[in-house]
Order: structure tokens, then sequence, then C-alpha cells
């Protein structure tokens, strides 16, 4: 048995999604049935991410454009959103960065046609936690919005405070005190405005610690900020 070939147009280019038969999927483990929103306008292609995230387990909802998709975090918070950047009202850009300010937590995956370096640095400092060009691999993309939401179940707990110590994380990745407090909190899943209302720090500054964090521990994602202080990379 071969593999089938889903086709979508976004943006008035055609795009193809591989997606392997069900049958010889890679037996990835589950995570528990968990809430998504799918923030895409593009009705096929939204359609079929819901198809292949229901057959996961979990429970779908989808948004066409920003005011539903802000309508809808706000109503229910869901465990993870994939968010496409182009939308018809507002871009996804101006979504995450609502979402971020209302304090929702969420762990979000951009999945856009833009692939500019530009356009991944302004979506990871705006909050994101990954970004997959398209066209995509179906099979890779379920696999990295199970491994997110794992990470947000371990991440639920109380915080620990990470495994590694202060003085660790100044030795070994070259931390100021001041970044070792900020990979703390980027730890948690705060956004850069939380950060600085927490410190007292101004948005500009608590956004400069982050970038200086991130390059430090060689993260992409806060999600990964918290794998490193927790001993897990």
């Amino acid at each position: 048995m071969g593999q089938t070939t889903q086709e979508e147009r976004v943006g008035g280019k055609q795009l193809s999604a591989t997606i392997a038969p069900v049958a010889l999927r890679p037996q990835i483990e589950r995570a528990a049935m968990k809430r998504i929103l799918i923030v895409e306008d593009n009705v096929d292609l939204a359609n079929g991410l819901k198809r292949n995230l229901e057959h996961e387990g979990h429970k779908v909802s989808v948004a066409g454009t920003a005011r539903d998709a802000l309508t809808c975090v706000t109503r229910e918070v869901p465990d993870l959103v994939v968010l496409d950047l182009g939308l018809p009202d507002r871009d996804g850009y101006f979504v995450l960065e609502q979402m971020r300010s209302r304090g929702v937590q969420s762990p979000v995956l951009i999945l856009s046609a833009r692939g500019l370096e530009s356009d991944k640095v302004k979506g990871f400092r705006l909050g994101a936690d990954d970004y997959v060009t398209k066209p995509f691999g179906v099979v890779e993309l379920m696999a990295r919005i199970g491994a997110h939401l794992r990470r947000a179940t371990l991440e639920d707990g109380p915080p620990t405070g990470g495994s590694m110590t202060d003085e660790a994380l100044q030795q070994q990745y070259g931390l100021t005190e001041r970044q070792v407090e900020v990979s703390r909190l980027l730890a948690r899943g705060m956004s850069n405005a939380e950060i600085a209302e927490s410190l007292g720090l101004s948005t500009y500054t608590a956004r400069n610690h982050t970038e200086q964090v991130l390059f430090k521990l060689g993260a992409s994602t806060r999600a990964r900020v918290g794998a490193i202080l927790r001993g897990e990379a």
C-alpha cells in the first residue's frame, strides 16, 4: 500500500501534504485527549487537520478569523493552538500577541506559508512555541503537536525551579543573574510582558533578556528552556 497525497490551495498556490495511511503510520505515543484550536481560513486544510487530530482522540475546534480565534480562547482556553498567519481580518501575529497579553499560555504552533527567517523570529518573539512552513508533512506535524502536548502536561505541575542550579546556569551557559531569573520565568511559559511585570522591567528590556537567554541556551522555544532547566536536554 503506498502513500496518498492531499493537495491544498493556500494563497492561490498549490500545496501538497503527504499523508501516510493509518495502517502505515509510525506508532507515535498518543497524549491523553486535549482541546486543540485550529486557526486557519483555508477550509479544506483546516478540516484535514481536524480529522487527523480527532483520529488521535483530541477535541478540535476551528476558527477562520482572528476575531473568532480570540473568542474561542476566551470562552475555553485550549491545550494547544495551531495558528495560520494569513487570516482575512487580522494576521496571526495579532492573535498570538493578544493571547499572550491576556495570559493565555497554551503552546502555539504557527503553520504558515511564510518561510522567511524574519517571520519565524517575529513569531518566537511574540511567544510562539514552534513554527512549521507549508507545505508540510502531516505525520511530522502530528508528532510535533504530540510532543508539545506532552511537554505541556509535564509542565502543568507546580514549578520546582528546575534541576539546574543558578550557579550551574551561570557557569555552563554564561547567564547573568538577571538572565537566570528570566530563564526560570520562561520555563514557566511566561510572556515577555509578564516577565517585565514580574521583575519590574520594561517590556523592551524583558524581550532583550529573553532573546539573550534563548541564544545562550541554544533554545528556540520556552518549552525547550524548561527542558534544559529540568536537566532533560
